[in-house]
């Protein structure tokens, strides 16, 4: 009997033993999107929103391009927190959905030109000029991203030139898309000289 209890103790320490040096599950899966490419991404058709231009005949040709090739980054029920377009408005805009989304970004592409949203880069000791886009993992999936930026446009209407800096702040869910984005500039004003 003596002999029954040891041998079974001895086989339940060993397969604990196993147990314990069986390695750990894999990894979760590589995040959806590299912060640093998305974030160029992000940027280059922020910018590229004003390459469009208006025909001899008065018409617009490539506005509709620039505003679905700046889409092509949200959800379909994306949630948007933007400064507001109108001057008389104060404070942020929520916007709900793709619809409102594509507004507010058909918006800038018909009423600035020479947009030059420059991401901000951090400088310190002999490193000059280091991108810092800080991520992170969602709890629900996907990836939370921020970054600095500096606003630099100029109004289609009179060309007067404005500056902001400012921040923004992106979910990208599992699909890649944006499913929130926020938008922070601090106060604009105009570039004058």
């Amino acid at each position: 009997m003596h002999r029954l209890i040891i041998s079974t103790l001895i086989i339940l320490l060993f397969s604990c033993g196993l147990h314990a040096q069986t390695p750990p599950p894999a990894s979760p899966e590589k995040p959806i999107v590299d912060p640093d490419r998305f974030v160029g991404e992000f940027i280059d058709r922020l910018n590229g929103l004003d390459a469009w231009n208006i025909s001899f005949e008065g018409k617009e040709e490539g506005v509709d391009q620039v505003v679905n090739h700046m889409m092509e980054l949200f959800a379909p029920d994306v949630i948007a927190e933007v400064p507001p377009h109108d001057e008389d408005q104060i404070g942020p805009v929520m916007l709900m959905g793709g619809g409102q989304v594509r507004k507010w970004i058909d918006s800038i592409a018909r009423t600035q030109v020479n947009l030059g949203y420059i991401l901000r880069l951090q400088t310190e000791k002999e490193f000059e000029g280091a991108l810092l886009a800080y991520s992170k993992p969602l709890p629900w999936g996907g990836l939370g991203i921020s970054f600095q930026i500096i606003g630099n446009y100029a109004s289609r209407q009179n060309r007067k030139r404005y500056m902001a800096p400012g921040a923004i702040f992106i979910q990208v869910g599992t699909d890649g898309k944006i499913h929130r984005l926020r938008l922070l500039l601090a106060e604009v004003t105009e570039v004058t000289g």
